[in-house]
């Protein structure tokens, strides 16, 4: 599939054209100028291929190691799920680590901006304080950078193939919690028994088609959805539970 992330607030990184591959640089670089501290977006150019990127799924846990069967139970998830999660690659991982920075690319965002990238790119937030750093290091200078307290909003979207499984067994998915018939089952065979909780973008609907997936928005928003998710704080607590026991019975 492939992610949308769209920027809903300028988020400006001075430096975004010092991580670009060589063929797309250019001379015109100018001095930060910007005392505020920021956060952004950044990609793993190439990770989606890289031949190490199976031992990275294997390292967080990735959706690729997940048993064929599905889990049982949120102990059973704890104990049989690999890896400690991509946020923790850094000290589960350095060496990996190193080779997502090494492709790294920072985005010079403006509010509008999307990024489209393929699902399996290795992507991060860089933080106010790497901000911080970065302007600190390239100035010399130990000053004290204004702090907004400002969130910096984006939303990201995911589009995936009608073909796509949703994983059987224990798990948060909404479609699942709120009808366990729709484990293993396709998007599409989904969105065909049990209404648009994956609705279709594309290819462009012709006049009338999809009228009844959009009726079934309002039941979807204001029945279904509510009710997977109260089930879906329930189950997380379970997990939170399975995680202070340590995946214990």
């Amino acid at each position: 599939g492939v992610n949308a992330w769209v920027a809903l607030d300028d988020m400006p990184y001075q430096w975004s054209r010092k991580k670009l591959p060589k063929h797309l640089t250019t001379t015109d670089e100018q001095p930060p100028t910007n005392r505020t501290a920021v956060a952004t977006f950044a990609l793993s150019l190439g990770s989606h291929h890289a031949p190490w990127r199976e031992e990275a799924y294997e390292v967080t846990g990735s959706t690729h190691t997940l048993p064929p069967e599905g889990f049982l139970s949120a102990a059973d998830m704890i104990k049989r799920r690999s890896g400690k999660g991509t946020c923790n690659i850094k000290t589960s991982a350095p060496h990996l680590y190193e080779k997502l920075e090494e492709n790294k690319i920072v985005y010079d965002i403006k509010k509008g901006d999307v990024i489209f990238h393929d699902r399996w790119l290795f992507h991060r937030t860089v933080t106010v304080a790497e901000y911080e750093n970065q302007l600190k290091r390239d100035s010399g200078e130990a000053f004290k950078l204004e702090r907004s307290g400002k969130i910096f909003r984006r939303y990201s979207i995911r589009y995936s193939p009608g073909s796509a499984r949703v994983p059987p067994g224990y798990g948060v998915e909404p479609s699942v919690l709120y009808n366990a018939a729709n484990a293993n089952r396709t998007l599409d065979e989904i969105v065909e028994s049990d209404g648009p909780w994956y609705p279709k973008v594309w290819p462009l609907l012709k006049e009338n088609d999809g009228i009844d997936d959009i009726e079934g928005l309002a039941t979807l928003v204001y029945d279904k959805m509510p009710q997977a998710e109260k089930a879906r704080d329930e189950r997380k607590k379970e997990i939170r539970m399975a995680l202070k026991k340590g995946g214990g019975p």
